[in-house]
């Protein structure tokens, strides 16, 4: 894995270029743990765990940044498979949980207070459920009542345990017999581990993606859109922008942008602080992409300068992965920019403190 490719860290110009100064900001190394996110994929994806039967419907119980891997397998899995697969973010199960739905229970520290309050309600429908943390309560709790459980190691942001996540949860999928992910995403995890080579510090930046479009946001507000299919890549930009950069930041789908934001976008007059944000995967089929080329155009032309940014990939999965790999690296040049250490969320950490 390379982070630093230049032997001489000397500060070349900028602080996207200062590889010292941003190496002494990143207090908990959270450049790491975004370069680690292919590593951790293909080391979950050697993961195990028996399930019985083939469940009606699959729903992943999870909040912020452990819920993000389930919304990936969705909009996957919708164009793979027969069953749907749900997220449930909240403290109430949908009506159509019942004793022939796999439920997942996801949470990275195990003690998220939403997905126990689910794991009890999902037990009285007699639900078959597994189990997804480092440890917490769920870990233990799912331990002593002989739930399966897939325990991730410890020690990360949840929102920097992606690949962990991701690939328990892809396990899980085909262990059910509901849809063949991993190889899928196996394939994927290799395009990644070759895209973020790309976009480390050690690349400057006239040569780095991630840090040209981290400037291009810099003191903005960016509203980020991607196609259905592809919204987990926008709403996983926003809120790794929120967490990272803090920044505020908003996500949104196209076209559904056409029969709403638009006339917001172009009649609205926004201040210039409000970027739109394209993001236009390679890999999807039909028009699409000329479509959401009419959107930006006629930003254009109500004198806006919206961002459009392709996300390289041979298959939809790819295309997903490879997108979110490059908002994580933009998030943080981002903070860099800022001046900010990128890895605490002290607000969430009060509001979860006076929330006990």
């Amino acid at each position: 894995m390379i982070i630093f490719k230049h032997a001489d860290e000397r500060p070349m110009s900028g602080p996207l270029e200062d590889l010292v100064a941003m190496r002494s900001l990143d207090k908990s190394s959270m450049l790491e743990q975004i370069i680690g996110l292919p590593d951790q994929l293909k080391a979950a994806l050697q993961w195990d765990v028996n399930i019985r039967g083939h469940p009606d419907g699959i729903a992943i119980v999870g909040m912020g940044g452990s819920a993000v891997g389930g919304d990936v397998l969705a909009d996957y899995a919708s164009s793979i498979s027969d069953t749907p697969i749900s997220v449930v973010r909240g403290v109430e199960l949908p009506r159509w949980v019942g004793e022939r739905t796999l439920v997942m229970m996801v949470s990275y520290s195990g003690n998220t207070w939403e997905v126990m309050d689910l794991y009890k309600k999902a037990k009285e429908r007699g639900c078959s459920m597994v189990a997804i943390a480092s440890g917490g309560e769920l870990a233990l709790t799912a331990e002593v009542e002989k739930v399966p459980l897939i325990k991730v190691p410890p020690g990360l942001q949840p929102r920097a345990a992606l690949g962990y996540i991701l690939g328990a949860e892809a396990v899980a999928i085909e262990a059910s017999g509901v849809a063949p992910v991993k190889k899928d995403l196996a394939i994927a995890q290799l395009a990644m581990a070759d895209l973020r080579e790309n976009l480390s510090p050690g690349v400057p930046t006239d040569a780095n993606m991630a840090k040209k479009t981290a400037l291009r946001l810099k003191g903005k507000v960016p509203v980020i859109y991607a196609p259905r299919t592809f919204r987990t890549v926008a709403y996983r930009w926003q809120t790794q922008v929120n967490e990272n950069a803090k920044m505020m930041a908003f996500s949104g789908e196209f076209p559904e942008i056409n029969h709403n934001q638009i006339v917001g976008w172009v009649e609205g007059r926004p201040g210039p602080e409000m970027l739109p944000v394209f993001l236009k995967p390679v890999s999807s089929k039909g028009s699409l992409g000329e479509k959401m080329q009419v959107a930006i155009q006629l930003m254009r032309e109500a004198n806006l300068q919206p961002l459009a940014i392709e996300l390289s990939g041979r298959t939809p999965i790819e295309s997903s992965l490879m997108g979110i790999m490059l908002g994580d690296f933009v998030s943080y040049y981002l903070a860099i920019l800022k001046g900010v250490d990128p890895t605490p969320v002290i607000s969430i950490g009060e509001l979860k403190k006076r929330m006990r």
